[in-house]
C-alpha cells in the first residue's frame, strides 16, 4: 500500500513539473514579442496598459539622434499624434528635457518624431520618453529598458 502511495506522489510531482515547465516556455514566448525589431528596425515597446499602441524607438548613438514612431497593435500601422513627445534624459552633465520634432507633419499630427542632442551619444541611455496619445492620456517609456541596440 505504501508503494502505491509513493508511486502516485511521484506521478503527481512529475505532472506538476511538466505543467510548470510548459508555463515557463509560454512566458518566454511572450518576451520574444518585445525583442522583435519594428518595421523601421528599431526597438518596440508597449505604450499604456493595453496592447493597442506601441512605440518604436531607434537610437543612433554615433550621431546623437533618436527617432520615434507611434504604431498600432499590429506593430506596422502608423498612428499620428498631435503633441510632441518629450525625452527626459539623465546625462553626465545633468538632467535635461528634449522636445521631439515631427517628421512629415500633416493636419497638426505626425506618426514619426525625432530629436538630436549630444546627450544621445551615450549608450545605454538613462531616462524616459513622455508620450501623449490621442485619448489625452500621457504615458512614459523608460529608455533604460531599451538595451541591446544594433549598432
Amino acid at each position: 500500500m505504501v508503494r502505491k502511495h509513493c508511486f502516485a506522489l511521484a506521478l503527481l510531482a512529475m505532472a506538476t513539473l511538466t505543467l510548470s515547465g510548459s508555463a515557463y516556455s509560454e512566458e518566454k514566448k511572450e518576451h520574444k514579442h518585445e525583442d522583435k525589431p519594428g518595421p523601421n528596425g528599431g526597438e518596440v515597446a508597449e505604450v499604456g496598459d493595453k496592447d493597442d499602441t506601441h512605440a518604436e524607438l531607434k537610437h543612433d548613438h554615433k550621431n546623437g539622434k533618436m527617432v520615434l514612431w507611434i504604431l498600432a497593435s499590429d506593430q506596422k500601422t502608423l498612428i499620428a499624434i498631435q503633441e510632441s513627445p518629450k525625452i527626459n534624459l539623465k546625462a553626465k552633465d545633468g538632467n535635461k528635457q528634449i522636445e521631439m520634432k515631427p517628421v512629415n507633419l500633416k493636419d497638426g499630427a505626425a506618426s514619426q518624431w525625432e530629436a538630436s542632442d549630444e546627450g544621445f551619444k551615450q549608450d545605454p541611455l538613462d531616462g524616459r520618453i513622455s508620450i501623449k496619445l490621442n485619448d489625452g492620456k500621457k504615458y512614459n517609456i523608460n529608455l533604460d529598458a531599451h538595451h541591446g541596440h544594433k549598432h
